[in-house]
């Protein structure tokens, strides 16, 4: 089978990671991959068949659709795979002139789907985004993820945080959709021994330390910054809780790592989390609920992690690269047929 990528941004996040992955898996599973994406990616998927192609220039603009067209064309693909909305928008404003059979996949909200219903299939990364999409050719695969063994760190020592302290862990872009100021307000409910672990940056970082000192919680946050995912990861690990205060998702990552690391979770009701952690350790949208839901999690922390341990095992079948690519050639197999 003969398969292409097609990646139209250029940012460094989920997206990017997932078309990497499954790329790299689906070689590995002996399929002839194309990946067709912006020069800054070549090096990241290593000896895949590799075409530049800066797609990030606007999905109307001719010339480009032009250069894709022939890219498609030339290459006889059974299958063209269109990751978001993007890519999804500009491969099937080509496929009256295509062969292949052209497969989407669904990563956010959008309130515009009308080019994923001219594909032939399309994948969506829970099953809440895909309730917005009024087709029957749709089926949700979740974003697999490779953890290696890691070992647990001192988070007390690294961070000078007291040895009393319980540390809540909070990971990822500091931007108004991941909400971290539920978090951080919820800090001036949450109990003294609770310590507050944030890492990530991005544009809301100032609006937050600001935050933090108007509830005089400045000293019971630790504003980390940016952290290599290596790192980050053995810090989620050695975390007591993490907590995800999204306004929305679509597919969580750090929600995955987390399970996969043994970390629990307190989370507010975002993409399909509460589908694997029920509703008990779900919040409103509220900081006084969530700081509830943690208080009562540190309070009964034994019981809890007891509770958690079946959580765990069943991601550990889910969340796995091995799960994901084995239901996407299925995908691509039934869109064929």
């Amino acid at each position: 089978m003969r398969v292409c990528q097609v990646l139209a941004g250029d940012e460094d996040g989920g997206l990017e990671k997932h078309t990497i992955e499954l790329s790299k898996a689906l070689r590995a599973k002996g399929m002839d991959v194309t990946v067709v994406a912006h020069k800054k990616f070549k090096d990241d998927f290593g000896n895949i068949n590799f075409i530049e192609a800066d797609l990030t220039q606007g999905r109307h603009n001719l010339f480009i659709l032009w250069k894709l067209y022939n890219i498609l064309k030339s290459g006889n693909f059974d299958i063209i795979h269109a990751q978001a909305n993007k890519a999804t928008a500009m491969v099937v404003r080509l496929k009256p002139f295509l062969s292949s059979k052209i497969v989407a996949t669904l990563h956010g909200y959008k309130r515009d789907l009308k080019a994923f219903k001219k594909a032939d299939f399309v994948i969506t990364v829970s099953d809440r985004i895909g309730g917005k999409l009024d087709i029957n050719n749709k089926r949700t695969v979740y974003n697999g993820i490779k953890i290696e063994d890691i070992d647990s760190i001192d988070l007390h020592q690294m961070f000078s945080i007291p040895r009393d302290q319980f540390i809540l862990c909070g990971v990822g872009r500091l931007v108004e959709a991941k909400g971290f100021d539920l978090l951080v307000e919820s800090m001036q409910y949450a109990d003294q021994d609770i310590c507050l672990l944030l890492i990530g940056d991005g544009q809301e970082k100032e609006k937050l330390e600001n935050l933090s000192k108007k509830l005089n919680i400045k000293n019971r946050i630790i504003f980390a910054g940016n952290i290599e995912n290596r790192l980050t990861e053995r810090i989620i690990k050695s975390s007591d809780l993490l907590a995800i205060s999204s306004r929305r998702e679509g597919f969580s990552y750090v929600f995955a790592e987390s399970l996969l690391l043994d970390t629990p979770i307190i989370s507010t009701d975002v993409a399909d989390i509460k589908k694997f952690i029920t509703e008990k350790y779900i919040s409103p949208f509220d900081p006084k609920a969530l700081a509830g839901k943690i208080n009562d999690f540190r309070a009964n922390y034994s019981q809890e992690i007891f509770a958690y341990q079946e959580i765990f095992n069943n991601a550990k079948h889910i969340f796995t690269i091995e799960n994901m690519v084995i239901q996407t050639m299925k995908i691509y197999q039934e869109a064929l047929r």
